[in-house]
């Protein structure tokens, strides 16, 4: 690889953290408060509700018959990036991205890990996994993830940062999207807030 290629490859990384791209692409909110009454979301094992925790509207997730999962079938998405706020607490949810239908996804693992003197967020997809370590004063608070769904990578940005915490290369690159939503594990839930979505345009996403 050369030099030339190593820099391109890293201001593309880049833009798809901190979102420079077009001024049209404005960040679209998904209302998460429709997932309670079945608009918009299947839920399949799990419950939602709704509930404000730190000045914000948030949603409470919660299954206890077995794995839970709630796909999101407005729309379907291909290349984009996802914003979500995990609440800085114990707690492990998954992103599902790429969804065909309730059980052919894939997902991106969260699992918060909230001490009185440490806070960390871990991270999986597929066999690739890494580990953020985040201030305390977010303790309790809300911690921003980015999720970019390029057609070459999967990469997740954590708490406003310009590179990856996790990114894994997709082989073969991908041909497909599909809906994105939320798995939570049995006897377990997650709190989730200000989900959006912003689909760039197509030059946001070529090679250099």
């Amino acid at each position: 690889m050369g030099i030339g290629k190593l820099f391109s490859d890293a201001a593309k990384l880049l833009m798809m953290g901190i979102g420079v791209s077009d001024a049209g692409t404005i960040p679209r909110k998904v209302d998460l408060w429709k997932m309670g009454s079945g608009v918009e979301w299947r839920l399949l094992h799990c419950s939602a509700s709704n509930v404000n925790y730190k000045g914000r509207e948030a949603v409470r997730l919660t299954a206890s018959n077995g794995d839970g999962l709630a796909l999101f079938q407005a729309l379907e998405f291909f290349n984009c990036k996802i914003d979500l706020s995990l609440a800085a607490v114990n707690q492990n949810v998954g992103l599902v991205v790429r969804a065909k239908n309730e059980s052919d996804f894939e997902m991106v693992s969260f699992r918060v890990d909230a001490e009185p003197q440490r806070l960390r967020l871990a991270m999986e997809f597929g066999s690739r996994n890494a580990t953020v370590e985040l201030p305390l004063e977010l303790l309790g608070e809300w911690i921003p993830v980015r999720v970019v769904l390029n057609r070459q990578f999967t990469a997740v940005f954590v708490n406003g940062s310009n590179m990856p915490g996790l990114k894994v290369t997709a082989t073969p690159e991908y041909n497909f999207g599909g809906q994105i939503g939320f798995r939570i594990e049995r006897d377990s839930e997650g709190f989730v807030s200000d989900l959006k979505y912003i689909q760039p345009r197509k030059r946001d996403f070529e090679d250099v």
